[in-house]
């Protein structure tokens, strides 16, 4: 893995605050949206466009634990094995300030952290094909 350095505004393996809202979710769902979703940058391309998926301290379909991380309450965080590199509008996903607000660096993923989920979403689940078209997408931008 090319080392990104932890530098700049959406670094690789930096997390993100968000709310629901500004995420592409099932609208179906019928629980009340968080007010606060932490997302993980697993890329990102020369423009600043993240490509991120979604932690959760739920054990739920379609995730896997992160080993050796929790988000600084204690509990056990897992990611869910969707990409995701457009906001709800259908826009690239990036820091703003307002909708995508980076949390501080010591709650960074670690460059293991990162390796595992990149494996898995694009190696090892039932969607891992759509993942990489995004990630493919999002790398070719210009």
């Amino acid at each position: 893995m090319a080392k990104d350095k932890k530098k700049g505004a959406g670094a690789i393996g930096r997390t993100i605050k968000t709310k629901d809202e500004y995420l592409p979710t099932n609208k179906k769902s019928k629980s009340k949206p968080k007010e606060k979703r932490w997302i993980a940058v697993i890329a990102r391309n020369k423009s600043g466009e993240l490509g991120v998926v979604r932690l959760t301290t739920e054990n739920q379909p379609n995730t896997t634990k992160l080993k050796g991380y929790n988000k600084g309450n204690g509990k056990t965080t897992y990611f869910k094995h969707f990409v995701e590199i457009k906001d709800a509008d259908g826009k690239p996903i990036k820091i703003d300030g307002v909708r995508f607000v980076e949390n501080d660096s010591k709650y960074d993923l670690n460059d293991e952290q990162v390796l595992q989920v990149k494996d898995k979403v694009l190696n090892h689940s039932k969607i891992s094909s759509e993942n990489r078209k995004k990630i493919t997408e999002l790398k070719q931008k210009k």
